[in-house]
């Protein structure tokens, strides 16, 4: 018993469970049947069940419509959505109108105030995509210090696009003032 103790690391026994999820696999059911009102007539076969794959099932007969109203609208439940002020552009949900032009420090405390956050330049470029217009330089939450010389300064970063629909990338000084806009991820 002593050797076994000796050889029980985390790693050994990590192996261990890998090996046996591998060899047994796993399975998840993604909706229980807890009442027979879940389920449609002519949907279960019971006591004389066809052959087959899934012999207790009637081949075709099961479908989204055959879910009982309350599991119909609890899987709509965990659709995700933007909040009602803003819009949705690929993975993240964005206010349309631009907010009144701020500093950096401003612009990231009133984001987080709304339970928001600045963009990173990728999102923002998601919403210029998204926007079909050409956009107005504003702030990114991308900063940094940069030595210039002797001195060191934090600068901030905008991101804008031009009438012919490039972007442009720029470092400013975090006291600079320009228009922003908050994100959010979409939630259910």
């Amino acid at each position: 018993m002593q050797r076994l103790r000796s050889h029980l690391t985390y790693a050994n026994v990590m192996a261990t469970v890998a090996v046996f999820v591998a060899l047994g696999g796993t399975a998840a059911a993604t909706v229980l049947i807890s009442s027979n009102r879940q389920v449609a007539r002519n949907t279960i076969s019971g006591h004389n069940p066809p052959s087959g794959k899934h012999p207790n099932l009637i081949a075709g007969s099961v479908s989204t419509k055959d879910l009982s109203p309350g599991l119909k609208s609890s899987l709509a439940s965990l659709k995700l959505h933007c909040p009602a002020d803003t819009q949705q552009a690929g993975d993240v949900c964005f206010e349309r109108p631009l907010r009144t032009a701020a500093t950096f420090e401003d612009a990231l405390k009133t984001c987080a105030r709304a339970g928001r956050r600045l963009p990173s330049d990728a999102e923002l470029t998601a919403v210029f995509e998204h926007s079909g217009a050409p956009q107005a330089q504003q702030w990114v939450a991308t900063h940094h210090r940069d030595a210039n010389g002797t001195a060191l300064s934090a600068l901030g970063a905008t991101l804008e696009e031009d009438t012919s629909r490039n972007f442009g990338f720029r470092d400013t000084p975090l006291s600079n003032t320009f228009p922003f806009r908050c994100v959010t991820s979409p939630a259910n």
